[in-house]
């Protein structure tokens, strides 16, 4: 092996063009919406278990857990970010106010354990703008390994943070562009431990509230029951 093939990455991803405005939804909850998004796609690939749509307007990136897997994603976009970012995913409550179903706007976000590695700031504005009729609340990020004590829950708490989700710290982080990010709050994690809402119909209004805020309703068809 030459010097050149040494020093040549393993992994080398075929660049992919992306739109404008790039989403990104971790799970896309309405199974419906999403297959008309299939049907108007301009195009539809399938990679490591999710999913990517363009179409006139974004291009969709969905179907990942975590930071790892969305960045594994991430290292297909060509070239430089598009200046639109939006992130529509889901939170638990760390807030006891905070204790159902509801779309919340994280406008700050901070890194828990090893995610603190990620930037020099312990806090990090989202810098999107502000979406009308969506409360604006702190997160913090963690990995998949992480264990909500009540000693974590209390000094996040401490910190400010309102929420927790799993992919926004690294992703401020590392794009350094500002980002349009919405949540559904599915749980509440308290001194008991982690409490599911389960409120089926709730989660789905809520997410689609989500989906039409970033988008700007530019989503290419109009739901028959909207």
């Amino acid at each position: 092996m030459d010097a050149l093939s040494r020093n040549q990455p393993l992994f080398r991803p075929t660049p992919i063009p992306v739109k404008d405005h790039l989403i990104l939804v971790p799970y896309f909850y309405d199974h419906s919406m999403l297959a008309e998004l299939r049907r108007c796609a301009i195009s539809h690939r399938r990679r490591f278990g999710g999913e990517w749509l363009q179409t006139e307007e974004f291009t969709l990136i969905t179907g990942f857990l975590g930071y790892p897997a969305l960045f594994t994603h991430l290292a297909y976009v060509a070239e430089f970010f598009p200046q639109r970012i939006s992130l529509l995913g889901t939170a638990g409550s760390l807030n006891p106010e905070l204790s159902t179903t509801r779309l919340l706007q994280v406008t700050r976000i901070m890194g828990s354990g090893l995610l603190r590695r990620f930037s020099r700031s312990p806090v990090l504005n989202m810098g999107g703008p502000l979406l009308t009729g969506i409360s604006p609340v702190t997160g913090v990020s963690v990995d998949m390994l992480q264990r909500e004590t009540p000693a974590w829950l209390q000094r996040q708490r401490s910190r400010g943070a309102d929420i927790v989700e799993m992919e926004l710290f690294p992703l401020r982080a590392r794009l350094k562009r500002d980002i349009t990010a919405v949540v559904v709050l599915t749980d509440s994690v308290t001194e008991r431990g982690i409490h599911a809402f389960r409120q089926r119909d709730a989660l789905l209004r809520e997410f689609r509230r989500g989906w039409l805020a970033v988008t700007e309703r530019s989503t290419p068809f109009r739901r028959a029951n909207d």
